[in-house]
């Protein structure tokens, strides 16, 4: 069992891990053109200590679905805000084996730059991968921004320290709006750009729209006993 109280030590590690990490890799900066035919979208669901990672690949610019795949693993680190790295990079990193390709960009449900150490879960997952990745969130994690206006592509910028870190965007008339952020090697306008690009009437861009109901539908499949490990093409 995870213990409820984490130990002040294995915080204080992850966080040195995290800066550790963040030197290495470029995060936030867009190191080289990207070229996109595969976009993926990679989310996790709960139940318990037990912890289901899904990655779904789309087609890029048409976000037909192309395949995707589901890990399940005990968790071994507790949940702590800013450290979801350790929580959820194991699932992809176990889903995106199962594969057999990764995506040439990956939407990552949590925090990229916009992270009180500018290495959040995308950054993370994205250094990892070795592939350009794009973090979004539906609340702050750390700075501020005011409310964008109520049409869909309205944004205002999210600050931190003087430092802007993310957009706060309305991908969808009505609905809150999400922080998008720069992961590893994309830059905040390009994340913003393909945020934008994938949009198809929900408020999550396509492909992570899909690995969220995937990772929902597992959870299901999970709870009733009905859970067989697969991935499919």
């Amino acid at each position: 069992m995870i213990p409820s109280r984490p130990d002040s030590d294995l915080i204080r590690n992850a966080r040195a891990i995290q800066d550790r990490l963040r030197a290495r890799y470029s995060c936030g900066v867009r190191g080289r053109e990207i070229s996109v035919k595969i976009i993926g979208g990679a989310d996790a669901a709960y139940s318990g200590d037990t912890g289901i990672g899904v990655i779904a690949l789309l087609s890029f610019r048409d976000l037909e679905p192309i395949g995707h795949a589901v890990a399940v693993r005990k968790v071994l680190f507790p949940y702590v805000p800013g450290l979801f790295g350790f929580r959820e990079v194991p699932l992809y990193l176990a889903a995106c084996e199962k594969l057999g390709l990764l995506p040439d960009l990956l939407f990552v449900n949590g925090h990229g730059f916009s992270h009180p150490r500018r290495f959040g879960l995308a950054c993370h997952t994205g250094s990892l991968l070795g592939i350009p990745t794009i973090g979004m969130a539906s609340r702050l994690l750390c700075g501020r921004a005011a409310l964008p206006g109520p049409e869909q592509g309205s944004s205002t910028a999210v600050t931190d320290n003087g430092e802007t870190i993310g957009m706060s965007v309305r991908t969808k008339a009505g609905s809150k709006p999400v922080v998008i952020s720069a992961g590893y090697l994309t830059d905040l306008p390009y994340a913003v750009e393909m945020t934008l690009a994938c949009l198809t009437g929900n408020r999550l861009p396509q492909p992570l729209h899909a690995a969220d109901k995937l990772s929902r539908w597992y959870l299901a499949l999970l709870s009733k006993n009905a859970f067989y490990p697969c991935y499919r093409f």
